[in-house]
């Protein structure tokens, strides 16, 4: 996930409020502009940032807070101005005024009346104050009541209902809290009525399950005498919700001065002398710790731990789905790594620039992760965190964030990471970008930037809009504009933040207040294209790397073989005859060839061996 999830990072330096504590939710409420608080959690907020900018004097963020919590609209006895406007699906909104306030009971467009208590609502968009960014968004309404009432009009559909569970939510040294802490999210989530949970269980190449292919995390004491994700897998098919895996990709360790444990990947091929480094490399180093230490993902090795590492779990464990995060290169400029300029020079055929090159390995990783997986699940689901902007490009252009996105990062510029690209060649089921903005004010806006989600995708699959949790209202508001944009449901990071600022009770009473069905996936019930899993071996059957492999046909397909030999393809044609072929890498016309037909349904596993 972003760093940024929550709380201004610019504020790092300052130990964050308890998130069980008042402080925790009234600085939240400040960094977000809310009105609604109460003179104690005005005293705690002013504490937090009075000591973030005693660590750092040039704090500017906290200074502004400073004085925002001397304007008259955090102070409770003070008239707080209300957000008028016509109940949706109206195509006029009233801009926010200093005295106009509904009367009690009356009609959220009642405007000429007064009341002792403000009417809830949200901020209105840069675009001309209106309820949101986009044609589909734009006339939304800024206050509760008459959202409530969209939302109403989007229920007992199936979509989504899901939420981001990490390890630090739940693992504990103690089995017994570790056990509570599940029951109790899971409790949450039957709650509030969600359909998924993405519940973390791989990290840093270390996992919170029993594995004979990495070391268990130290949050759960470095070993297991229980099986932690088996035990949730359990309980949240109990309350009748699927269970995602989520599971970190890219990231070799969390330790900035790295993992000790000598069975670990970083001890074994993240050290001086390690040949090839699976270190992410910049400036023809090693990047460095950057929140973790990175892997290269260009590497064939590096390829086959992940892979085998996802597919070792879901060939154990009964799951739902699995769900990567982290999967994209830490930065720009990154990997100049000698072993990857090597490779770059025999497996680029198509003469893609180094970037694309490196994007494209990434994409090959995923794709042959999803084909076994699938093969060996076909109702498992394949899902990925990304970047909240895919390409900047693609959005209204320009340096003044009332306007434009030029200022911003995003996946494809700046992280090597095309997700687009991965969900309309079908590596991907869904995508739940991280938009951690809200609908409000400057851009980014939640709704914009995840419409360009749905826009670009060019198939059937599943758009989902994760969400930063704000203000309850604001939950609302986005969860009805991802309906409206065109995404299948929401996802807010975390279940537990849901909690923690108080936004349950709207969830359960008009954000999600029944039980629905997760969407159809018609690809997976119905393909149209076939799976075809392939191994290359030399003659004496030891895995052949790098070999190029190719599908003929109407659509001719490349691929290359990973550091086991595995390769794959996952939009093979059905009913009739191919041939797969592998040249040996570095022989020209030595080859491996193979005639089969895909039937549909049913996957190919075939195995190239050069004589």
């Amino acid at each position: 996930m972003f760093s940024f999830c929550f709380l201004s990072p610019v504020l790092f330096a300052q130990p964050k409020p308890s998130p069980a504590s008042s402080g925790y939710a009234a600085v939240l409420l400040v960094e977000q502009g809310e009105a609604r608080l109460a003179e104690n959690q005005i005293d705690e907020a002013r504490e937090f940032f009075q000591k973030a900018l005693q660590t750092d004097q040039n704090n500017a963020k906290a200074e502004k807070h400073l004085r925002d919590l001397e304007a008259p609209k955090f102070r409770p006895a003070a008239p707080v101005a209300a957000v008028v406007v016509t109940p949706y699906p109206s195509t006029t909104t009233t801009a926010p005024t200093a005295t106009a306030t509904p009367t009690a009971g009356a009609s959220p467009a009642a405007s000429s009346a007064t009341s002792a208590s403000p009417a809830v609502g949200v901020l209105p968009t840069s675009n001309g104050g209106k309820g949101g960014a986009t044609p589909a968004t734009e006339n939304m309404p800024l206050d509760e009541a008459s959202l409530v009432a969209l939302r109403k009009t989007q229920l007992g559909k199936p979509e989504y209902r899901a939420a981001w569970i990490t390890r630090m939510d739940w693992a504990s040294l103690d089995q017994t809290i570790a056990r509570n802490k599940i029951i109790t999210l899971l409790d949450r989530a039957k709650e509030i009525n969600l359909n998924t949970i993405f519940f973390q269980v791989r990290g840093d190449c270390t996992t919170l399950y029993p594995s004979e292919l990495e070391p268990v995390s130290d949050l759960l004491g470095g070993r297991l005498d229980w099986d932690p994700v088996a035990f949730a897998i359990e309980e949240a098919h109990k309350r009748s919700i699927a269970f995602h895996a989520y599971f970190n990709i890219s990231t070799a360790s969390e330790k900035r001065g790295g993992p000790t444990n000598p069975n670990h990947i970083f001890q074994q091929h993240c050290v001086e002398g390690s040949n090839p480094n699976w270190l992410v490399y910049k400036e023809g180093a090693p990047l460095g710790f950057e929140e973790y230490w990175w892997l290269n993902t260009n590497l064939p090795e590096v390829q086959t731990h992940i892979r085998r590492a996802a597919v070792d779990f879901i060939h154990r464990y009964n799951v739902d789905g699995i769900h990567y995060d982290r999967v994209r290169f830490p930065s720009g400029g990154t990997s100049d790594d000698p072993w990857s300029k090597a490779r770059f020079a025999i497996t680029n055929p198509n003469s893609l620039d180094y970037n694309a090159w490196q994007r494209e390995n990434l994409a090959q990783l995923l794709t042959d992760i999803y084909a076994a997986a699938v093969t060996m699940r076909p109702k498992v689901r394949v899902s990925a965190a990304v970047w909240g902007i895919y390409d900047k490009t693609k959005l209204p252009a320009g340096a003044d964030r009332n306007v434009g996105y030029s200022w911003t990062s995003s996946g494809l510029q700046d992280y090597h990471q095309d997700s687009i690209d991965w969900i309309n060649r079908g590596c991907m089921d869904m995508l739940v970008p991280m938009i951690y903005w809200n609908m409000g004010e400057d851009k980014p806006d939640f709704d914009e930037v995840l419409a360009s989600f749905v826009n670009l995708t060019t198939n059937e699959r599943h758009i989902i809009g994760g969400q930063r949790v704000f203000t309850p209202a604001e939950m609302l508001r986005e969860t009805a504009a991802s309906i409206l944009v065109g995404a299948q449901g929401s996802c807010p990071f975390t279940l537990n933040r849901v909690y923690d600022t108080e936004s349950a009770p709207l969830y359960k009473s008009a954000i999600y207040p029944d039980r629905v069905e997760m969407p159809a996936m018609p690809w997976r019930d119905n393909p149209e294209v076939g799976i075809v899993l392939v191994v290359v071996r030399d003659a004496q059957g030891a895995p052949v790397m790098n070999a190029p492999v190719r599908i003929s046909g109407d659509k001719p397909q490349l691929t290359f073989s990973s550091a086991d030999g595995f390769c794959s393809f996952i939009s093979a044609p059905l009913g009739k005859e191919i041939t797969i072929t592998a040249e040996k890498p570095g022989t020209p016309g030595v080859t491996a060839t193979k005639n089969l037909t895909v039937e549909k349904g049913k996957s190919a596993d075939i195995e190239l061996k050069f004589n």
